[in-house]
């Protein structure tokens, strides 16, 4: 079932091999194709319910559980990279860590691990345990970054702050759907945002959703052609069907249209004016240096740290959301020189420095 040339390879990852086109799935798309320019030795386990075949990809999600148990005691990696935010597999990863010898690294992409740190006595312990069990931690932030540090007691030389985006060649991108490019051509000025539908964070939709809604009501006055897409990946559910239609209703059928056919963000946002991020916790955002990648201003919450050329609101503060998009349509030009100025990191690079000295230690060891 799990063929024994991929065990041999030195490097092994665990994440969620796209679809759905979450922030973790899209960063492993960049972190394979850079693996793979660069010629690492590595396999990638995608533990997504996707049957895509790759080359250096292997799905193991039909027998997930099993998996697990085989990889606590079978597997060879000298390092071994966890990409996931499901709790049960974070511990599961700890204990392979205590069963088999090499170097482990755990990525955070999102705020959970504060969350589970103080989500009770038991939860909390474990998480503190699997932290302190890793010989590195990378942090999508530097408010993560400080709390593995001062929180967990993590010395700093462990824990990195290295954001998810990583850029990917511009070929073969699938351009978007007919509906969707006649829906772009109609509308102007055009705003973007992605989410999933009926997340929840501290009582309050995650995404923002319902604050995109409102604002395309409080805009189209001044702006009668504005329009909104909002791509999204899990509008099928039959539990989230009528929550689409109420938005639709709510935002009018002619400037919101709302969308499941988008494989990758970057075409749609080649046409956008702003890029919005109105959630209410966070982790980095992949989406938004997607859109500072191609050139498009952002505007997002406080929630969390963001990238310096990004317009700032107050998290759940619609009045100052409003302000923040009208300043921002009133000073596109502004701000698209800002975001062309910004130097976006080598974070790739970054994580296969890591790779190559958890490698030299390796090798240290063994002399």
């Amino acid at each position: 079932m799990f063929n024994s040339k991929f065990n041999k390879k030195t490097l092994g990852i665990i994440g969620c091999w796209p679809p759905p086109y979450g922030g973790i799935g899209v960063h492993l798309q960049g972190l394979v194709a850079y693996l793979e320019n660069e010629g690492v030795d590595f396999i990638l386990y995608n533990t997504a319910s996707t049957s895509q075949k790759l080359p250096n990809v292997v799905s193991v999600s039909r027998h997930r559980i099993f998996w697990y148990l085989w990889f606590c005691f079978f597997h060879r990696h000298k390092i071994v990279h966890l990409l996931a935010v499901n709790w049960f597999v974070r511990i599961m990863f700890g204990i392979i860590s205590l069963l088999k010898p090499g170097k482990y690294i755990l990525s955070i992409h999102n705020e959970s691990i504060s969350r589970l740190l103080r989500s009770g006595w038991l939860r909390g312990r474990l998480t503190r345990w699997l932290l302190r069990r890793m010989d590195i931690v990378i942090a999508c932030n530097s408010d993560i970054e400080q709390e593995c540090v001062l929180d967990v007691g993590l010395s700093p030389e462990k824990v990195y702050m290295i954001p998810g985006f990583i850029p990917v060649s511009r070929k073969n991108r699938s351009e978007i759907p007919g509906y969707v490019q006649s829906f772009v051509k109609a509308h102007k000025p055009l705003l973007c945002a992605v989410g999933w539908i009926g997340r929840t964070s501290n009582g309050k939709d995650l995404y923002g959703i319902d604050m995109l809604i409102e604002l395309v009501s409080m805009l189209k006055r001044d702006y009668p052609e504005i329009g909104l897409i909002l791509s999204i990946n899990n509008g099928q559910e039959e539990k989230n069907q009528e929550t689409i239609k109420t938005y639709r209703r709510q935002g009018g059928n002619n400037m919101l249209l709302i969308t499941e056919d988008l494989e990758d963000i970057i075409p749609l946002l080649q046409y956008s004016d702003l890029f919005l991020r109105p959630t209410n916790s966070d982790g980095d955002a992949v989406s938004i240096r997607e859109a500072l990648w191609i050139g498009v201003p952002v505007v997002a919450s406080d929630a969390t740290p963001r990238p310096e050329p990004c317009v700032l609101f107050r998290s759940r503060d619609m009045q100052d959301f409003e302000k923040k998009v009208r300043y921002s349509l009133s000073s596109l030009s502004e701000l698209k020189t800002r975001v062309k100025n910004y130097d976006m990191p080598d974070n790739a690079k970054k994580i296969l420095d890591i790779y190559r000295q958890l490698q030299k230690g390796l090798n240290d060891e063994i002399k």
